[in-house]
């Protein structure tokens, strides 16, 4: 089963201990999904990116999904459900897995919020 991971689920430690077996396939972002009629946004700000990794069939709360690996290839996954961590963790685990520099410089932005600020300025570039 290919298994879509973002954020700080990124983090090899965390992906050692809960999925020891688990193996690294690519680098992929998330195919967006239209908003009714409305085609869905595009650019980096819009862009979910993470990793793709092959973990044996198991028990795993997640949605699926079709993910773009960095190399072009159109794939089905499974997503697991985004967690709510820090934003400097998040960063961390992007800019250990290498992505996209675009994106890794638009998480390093929501990391520079003081964490007391961070809900709320998701909130507003949500709205936007």
């Amino acid at each position: 089963m290919l298994l879509f991971l973002t954020g700080a689920a990124m983090q090899p430690e965390r992906i050692r201990g809960a999925r020891p077996e688990a193996r690294f396939v690519a680098r992929a972002r998330l195919q967006p999904r239209p908003l009714g009629v409305v085609a869905a946004p595009t650019g980096a700000a819009y862009e979910t990116w993470g990793i793709l990794l092959d973990v044996p069939d198991s028990a795993v709360e997640a949605e699926a999904c079709q993910v773009v690996t960095d190399d072009g290839r159109e794939l089905a996954a499974m997503v697991v459900p985004p967690d709510a961590a820090e934003p400097v963790e998040t960063l961390a685990a992007a800019r250990y897995w290498e992505l996209p520099p675009a994106y890794v410089q638009h998480l390093a932005r929501w990391a520079a919020i003081p964490v007391d600020e961070y809900a709320y300025a998701i909130e507003i570039k949500t709205e936007e």
